[in-house]
């Protein structure tokens, strides 16, 4: 095994085998290295070094050189090393007397930290770092620094460090917004603010046109700031539809005879007619006109007048009969008032009868998500 801790010895001299016999019997010699008949190496422990090198010159062997090596010899030469043992002590010494004192100052999160550092530093009543009061300090910056919104500070190590964050408003906070106003009545559900001021809560029951969520904030020093309003709120909203049946209604309806009125004018003055006349007793009428320019430079235009022919019928029924057909026609003008993205969640209707008459008022119940710009999304449940 190769010994870490050794004295090395190179000698010259006659009867080495007697003597490293002899010198075997008190001392351990390890890694004997013949060079030549009266020269060698040899290696003893470290601590039999002094004995065994006064047994060589008892016995008048030269010693050509010797060496020690290991642990034990370089913490001897640390131990004489008084300069240096003097150097780590007043280095500790020094270390320990200064420790407790802040050395530095230093400002993260900003760039014009040089302005902060050299006002910390003038205005820090303490360097002791056991007595610096860190919130003080906090204040302090704040209350000099208007720009700043944000200051923490901790000591690390012979180190003040402080984090500071300066209140940036953004552009579009300047300019004043709409707030989020309700299209419809209805109860809140839910809410998701993302920015803004909200002026309701779960459960509120809102009204038309009432403000949900005002366009701006008001930060921690009470300052009032612009900002475009943007939340999902969710509302349960109702919405009401009628149609409404007659026992007797009069029914008027195109009989498919039409007759078609052409003529041509000039300056506001007909240039040509073809003579057709209308003599239907009830009629509705649709006109077209256009400019007859191909190939003409006067300013002719050309104007057709179809006539169609209509008549009434009066039609007796019973509300039983046209039953299906009127709640379905008062659900469509109900989801006409929808915007079309609503979960619905409920539907009912309300027979109302009257004299001669019979009104269908349907009811639906619909979960709306009112965004910024009063957009209508699903909500997924």
């Amino acid at each position: 095994m190769k010994r870490r801790n050794y004295h090395l010895f190179e000698i010259k001299g006659l009867n080495q085998e007697r003597f490293f016999n002899q010198l075997c019997k008190d001392f351990e010699v390890f890694e004997i290295d013949r060079l030549q008949k009266n020269h060698c190496k040899f290696k003893v422990k470290y601590h039999d070094g002094k004995k065994v090198k006064k047994i060589l010159l008892q016995n008048n062997y030269q010693i050509i050189s010797e060496k020690k090596a290991g642990f034990f010899n370089n913490l001897h030469i640390f131990l004489t090393s008084y300069g240096l043992i003097a150097g780590i002590v007043l280095s500790v010494f020094l270390y320990c007397l200064q420790s407790p004192f802040i050395q530095k100052v230093e400002v993260r999160g900003v760039e014009n930290y040089l302005e902060i550092e050299e006002f910390v530093e003038k205005n820090l009543p303490t360097k002791n770092k056991n007595a610096i009061d860190i919130s003080q300090i906090e204040h302090m910056i704040n209350y000099h620094f208007d720009e700043i919104s944000f200051v923490s500070g901790a000591v690390i190590g012979q180190s003040l460090v402080i984090n500071v964050k300066t209140e940036i408003v953004p552009p579009e906070m300047k300019d004043e917004f709409a707030p989020i106003v309700s299209q419809y009545d209805g109860v809140i559900t839910d809410i998701e603010l993302v920015q803004g001021t909200l002026k309701v809560e779960v459960g509120d029951i809102i009204q038309k046109g009432q403000i949900l969520v005002e366009g701006y904030v008001v930060n921690s020093q009470g300052e009032q700031f612009n900002i475009q309003p943007k939340a999902n709120i969710y509302m349960d909203i109702w919405v009401e539809g009628e149609a409404t049946h007659f026992n007797e209604r009069l029914v008027t309806y195109r009989t498919g005879n039409k007759v078609i009125q052409v003529c041509v004018t000039l300056f506001g003055q007909q240039f040509y007619s073809n003579g057709k006349t209308c003599n239907f007793e009830q009629f509705e009428t649709q006109q077209t006109s256009q400019m007859l320019n191909k190939n003409n430079i006067l300013p002719f235009v050309v104007t057709k007048t179809t006539y169609y022919e209509l008549k009434s019928q009066k039609i007796t029924s019973t509300f039983e009969q046209e039953k299906e057909n009127v709640i379905e026609l008062a659900k469509q003008n109900c989801l006409q008032k929808l915007q079309g993205c609503e979960i619905i969640k409920k539907e009912n209707y309300q027979i109302i009868e009257g004299a001669g008459s019979t009104t269908v008022r349907y009811v639906i119940t619909a979960n709306l998500l009112v965004q910024g710009e009063n957009e209508s999304l699903h909500k997924q449940t």
